[in-house]
C-alpha cells in the first residue's frame, strides 16, 4: 500500500506538508516517522508503508518547512547534501519538538489511530526521538542513529517512556567518545535498550548502497517492530 501528503496546522498558525500512510484494515498504534537531514525521501515513504502495512497509522512530517518547505536532497549530489547540513544547522530545535507534538495530535484525530503513539527518527529523526521521549507525552520511541543525542544528555533522566536505541560501533557523524558517553548516560537506564550494531551511520537505508547494511537493518527493523507490538 501506499499513503497520501496531507496538510498538518502548527502550534504558531503555520502549516507544513506530511505523508500519511494508514492501515489498509483496522486500527492501529499512531507512529510520528521523522526524516533524515534529506527530506520526505522516496525511501522515507517506503519505510511508513512498511510500518502500515504491519498495522501503525503514521505520519511523515516535513521537518525542514520553516526553512524551505518541501525541501528534498539526494545525498549522491554534493550541492544538495551540502544544503541538507545547512539546514540541520538552521533548524530551530524547540519550535521542531513542537511540530512533532502537533503531529501527535493530528494522529490522535485519525479514526484509525488507537490512541498510543511513538515517534521513530532516522539519523536528525533519531535525535528528535530521543528528544521527544524526554519532553513530550507519547508512549514510546525508538531512534536510529540519532546524531545529536549526545548534546542533550543532561535530559537522560526525563526519559519518560520505553527508548529503543540503534546505534553503529563506526559511527562516522560524530567520534566514539560520544558514542561512550551515549552508552554511559542512556544504556543503563530504566526505560531504555540500546542495541550496537558491527556498521556505519544510515545502515537502514536502503536507498544508499555505500551506507546499506541489509543484515543490521533487518534485525533493527525486527526489534523495533517486537517493541512496538505492546502498544497495539
Amino acid at each position: 500500500m501506499t499513503g497520501d501528503m496531507t496538510k498538518i496546522t502548527s502550534q504558531d498558525g503555520g502549516e507544513f506538508s506530511a505523508y500519511l500512510a494508514k492501515p489498509s484494515t483496522g486500527s492501529g498504534p499512531g507512529v510520528v516517522m521523522i526524516q533524515e537531514i534529506f527530506g520526505i525521501t522516496p525511501w522515507l515513504k517506503e519505510i511508513a508503508d512498511d510500518f502500515a502495512d504491519q498495522g501503525y497509522v503514521v505520519i511523515v512530517p516535513d521537518f525542514f518547512w520553516r526553512l524551505e518547505p518541501d525541501f528534498i536532497a539526494d545525498p549522491a549530489i554534493e550541492s544538495e547534501r551540502t544544503q541538507a547540513f545547512q539546514y540541520r544547522s538552521q533548524l530551530d530545535h524547540p519550535k521542531a519538538v513542537e511540530d512533532v507534538d502537533s503531529c501527535l495530535d493530528a494522529l490522535k484525530a485519525i479514526p484509525e489511530c488507537n490512541g498510543k503513539i511513538t515517534v521513530v527518527g532516522f539519523c536528525l529523526g533519531g535525535t528528535f526521538a530521543y528528544l521527544s521521549s524526554t519532553r513530550l507525552p507519547i508512549d514510546a520511541a525508538v531512534s536510529y542513529y540519532g546524531t545529536q543525542i549526545h548534546q542533550y544528555l543532561e535530559e537522560a533522566d526525563k526519559v519518560n517512556c520505553p527508548l529503543l536505541l540503534h546505534m553503529a560501533e563506526h559511527e562516522d557523524n560524530f567520534p566514539i567518545e560520544d558514542t561512550n558517553r551515549i552508552r554511559e548516560s542512556l544504556g543503563d537506564g530504566p526505560n531504555v535498550i540500546l542495541h550496537m550494531y558491527d556498521t556505519g551511520h544510515a545502515f537502514a537505508n536502503a536507498s544508499r548502497a555505500d551506507k546499506y547494511d541489509k543484515a543490521a537493518a533487518e534485525l533493527a527493523h525486527k526489534r523495533t517492530f517486537r517493541f512496538l507490538e505492546t502498544l497495539k
